[in-house]
């Protein structure tokens, strides 16, 4: 009788797919936000500053203004970048699942 012997091996049984694209899809919205945002401090700079506003209210208001912009756009890329881990996180997920550990046990009749 030989001796009995095993190896092992990690097989992929599903072929990969690359998740990238849905990163479009999800970032969809995200850049709907940051049009409307655009559009919108836009509206606002051309009302204070194309009217020659003076004044501690409307110095006030521009302030605000770029400080609201300026968190607006943070949220924005902090999103971003979840959005971009997410998805990396999940195309190594589903390529853990589609490979398989397979153990193989034999015995060696050579080691006689």
């Amino acid at each position: 009788m030989g001796q009995q012997r095993t190896f092992r091996v990690t097989e992929q049984l599903i072929p990969n797919k690359d998740y990238s694209d849905k990163k479009k899809a999800l970032k969809a919205p995200i850049d709907g936000i940051r049009e409307n945002d655009e559009r919108f401090y836009s509206y606002v700079n051309k009302i204070i500053i194309s009217e020659d506003q003076k004044g501690k209210i409307i110095d006030a208001m521009k302030k605000e203004t770029a400080n609201r912009m300026n968190h607006d756009e943070g949220l924005c890329e902090d999103v971003t970048r979840k959005i971009n881990k997410a998805v990396t996180t999940f195309n190594e997920q589903v390529a853990e699942m589609k490979e398989q550990q397979i153990s193989v046990t034999y015995e060696d009749h050579n080691m006689e």
